[in-house]
């Protein structure tokens, strides 16, 4: 069975993915260094996750994260950290939940927009504090249902996370 981490930007997937892999000995794997090593591949470059998505655009971001994803077919005993977006493609949210079982990592806008500061607003939201709140409300309710556990981390170390979805599993 694998762990799937879903939530916004800046709500602690990876450091929490580490820690869930660190406590349980299963495999953590960020899907933004997969979409990074396709690209690198495809492309004979390296790129952060944000540069592939402003060289590619919404569409080609969208199918190389699909494809990315994908290549995770079969994975099992494994911690999976997926980006902020991909749970918003409904075909994205199917294959998930073929791998596992669902964690919604929510924190509140207050606390998102806190820990964007130091790398600033993601320019898929407008690169502003207005356009991360607009989207935060549209994804929200939609990790909301999909999600088979939700856990409210706003006050939450990824360690004392990790031991909340360890309890819950």
């Amino acid at each position: 069975m694998a762990i799937i981490l879903i939530g916004f930007a800046s709500s602690g997937k990876s450091a929490t993915g580490d820690a869930v892999s660190q406590a349980t000995g299963m495999k953590h794997v960020d899907l933004d260094r997969v979409i990074e090593d396709l690209y690198e591949r495809r492309y004979e470059r390296r790129l952060s996750c944000r540069d592939v998505f402003k060289d590619l655009g919404i569409c080609g971001f969208t199918e190389l994260e699909r494809d990315a994803l994908h290549s995770l077919t079969g994975m099992c005993d494994t911690v999976l950290s997926t980006g902020g977006r991909t749970p918003m493609c409904e075909d994205n949210r199917a294959f998930l939940k073929s791998l596992g079982r669902i964690v919604y990592l929510k924190c509140g806008i207050d606390t998102i927009l806190m820990r964007m500061k130091d790398k600033g607003y993601p320019q898929s939201m407008g690169g502003s504090a207005e356009g991360v709140r607009a989207e935060w409300k549209v994804r929200d309710p939609v990790y909301s249902e999909f999600a088979d556990i939700i856990i409210d981390n706003d006050e939450m170390t990824p360690n004392e996370t990790a031991r909340v979805i360890q309890e819950s599993i």
